[in-house]
């Protein structure tokens, strides 16, 4: 069975890795596990044993609807580990994959809470198309349901509230939607 690691590198670091995996015609994961299973081979004749480091963390968060890693950039630049990740489009996590070297999980409303580890912060950058002003407008106009009506997209946000729930972060951050505030107190 297959297992996966994730290495985060500096913009410099990521380049100089890229260009020599490049120069061999690999993708950045083939050169990598050849440089790993190569010093594996170099360790084994030594009598030292290697020594893993295991970075240390300031917090720990999840990234839902995911989308390409944008929001854990940000969090991984700040400190923190993602522990978690979920995207359904198809193309979003291919290119999560070849940004981080995990694949998300698929579609939040099929992921129980306990498949969700506890974590400091919950990320998550639902669709926001049922609240905008523009998207409100839009679908009024196609003659559908918006907001938390909306069956579709509405209502993600109480995929998020039942995670919230069930793993009770120090924190959350979803994504700045002017209208959202208005669906409740309407």
């Amino acid at each position: 069975m297959n297992k996966q690691i994730r290495i985060t590198l500096n913009e410099k670091q990521h380049k100089k890795i890229f260009d020599a995996a490049a120069s061999k015609g690999q993708k950045i994961q083939e050169y990598v596990l050849d440089a790993i299973e190569q010093y594996n081979a170099r360790e084994q004749l030594s009598i030292y044993s290697p020594t893993i480091r295991i970075p240390e963390y300031d917090f720990t968060f999840i990234d839902l609807f995911a989308g390409i890693g944008g929001m854990r950039l940000a969090f991984e630049e700040a400190g923190g580990k993602c522990l978690f990740s979920s995207e359904w489009e198809k193309n979003c996590k291919v290119t999560y994959f070849e940004n981080f070297g995990d694949t998300p999980s698929g579609d939040i409303t099929k992921i129980k809470e306990k498949e969700v580890p506890s974590h400091d912060i919950l990320a998550a950058g639902f669709p926001c198309q049922p609240f905008s002003i523009a998207g409100v407008s839009k679908k009024k106009s196609l003659g559908r349901a918006h907001g938390f009506l909306d069956k579709t997209q509405g209502t993600l946000f109480f995929d998020v509230a039942r995670i919230i729930k069930a793993k009770r972060p120090k924190a959350f951050i979803l994504e700045n939607v002017k209208n959202l505030k208005s669906h409740f107190f309407n």
